[in-house]
């Protein structure tokens, strides 16, 4: 019985990206069988599926395929998901949990168990998604390769001199546009500037490498002038950077509205105490 790629690719590169992160795990010290199988956690598992199906659709049908089309958009929904909306949860567990935690300290709640303990590791940080991006591209091109032959016309074919010359443009501004955000966005809170560093070093990695394949496009660089490496690094570039950037601009409203709830609080108690007065 023959079965279809698009079921065991998937289901090995979970296989191997839940085996990666329990690996990581043992590394820090965290001896945790959980690891294996639960979500969360460096590597993204949901990314790195859905990557390796998106890849090897592409491999297997091209860029026209409607199968890609379709995998390409759920695998869009579930990367976004997982920084996003489960990673929202499970910061409201954890300030759940929080809470739980002190009011059982001043005595506010009798038994705190009686609440349990919701689990924090939903969702992942930019980084773990990318790795897990980065995991299920190699991993479809991995059970794809075969197909390459058959997509040599795309994948094969040198960059012309023009499209070596848009890379190299592309490479250039996407460094002086990184460097000059960074210069003139001067937050002040901690993590905005952490999450705006990631915006910064990813741009400024990808920015180089985009403008090297651009380069060697030009000056046709054996293997790395070919079509499919420029396709697969700019792909990689604006995966990365839609994560870095959506993350910032999360971190970003979330420190805005701490500060306006702040300042709401401090002029209520203003006022309040004139009213005292």
């Amino acid at each position: 019985m023959n079965i279809t790629p698009y079921l065991y690719v998937p289901l090995i590169t979970w296989v191997i990206a839940q085996t990666v992160k329990f690996c990581l795990a043992l590394l820090r010290g965290d001896v945790n069988v959980r690891y294996l199988y639960a979500s969360g956690g460096m590597p993204s598992v949901h990314s790195a599926v859905v990557s390796s199906l998106v890849t090897y659709a592409l491999l297997q049908g091209g860029p026209n395929s409607p199968l890609f089309g379709v995998v390409a958009v759920f695998a869009a929904i579930v990367i976004y998901d997982s920084f996003g909306v489960r990673r929202s949860a499970g910061d409201n567990a954890r300030a759940f949990n929080k809470l739980i935690d002190e009011l059982a300290e001043t005595g506010g709640v009798r038994d705190k168990t009686a609440y349990g303990h919701l689990r924090e590791i939903l969702g992942h940080k930019p980084l773990e998604v990318l790795v897990g991006v980065v995991l299920g591209v190699i991993m479809g091109i991995v059970f794809g390769v075969q197909n390459l032959q058959l997509r040599s016309a795309f994948f094969y074919a040198g960059v012309t001199s023009d499209q070596a010359k848009v890379l190299a443009g592309l490479g250039l501004v996407v460094i002086i546009c990184a460097v000059l955000f960074r210069a003139f966005y001067k937050p002040k809170s901690k993590g905005v500037r952490t999450a705006l560093n990631y915006v910064f070093y990813w741009n400024m990695i990808a920015g180089l490498a985009i403008a090297l394949v651009g380069i060697a496009g030009y000056e046709q660089v054996a293997y790395f002038s070919s079509q499919m490496v420029a396709t697969l690094v700019v792909a990689i570039w604006l995966v990365g950077f839609v994560i870095f950037l959506v993350r910032l601009i999360v971190v970003d409203r979330a420190h805005k509205k701490t500060v306006s709830q702040t300042q709401g609080r401090d002029t209520w108690l203003k006022k309040a105490g004139k009213k005292k007065k």
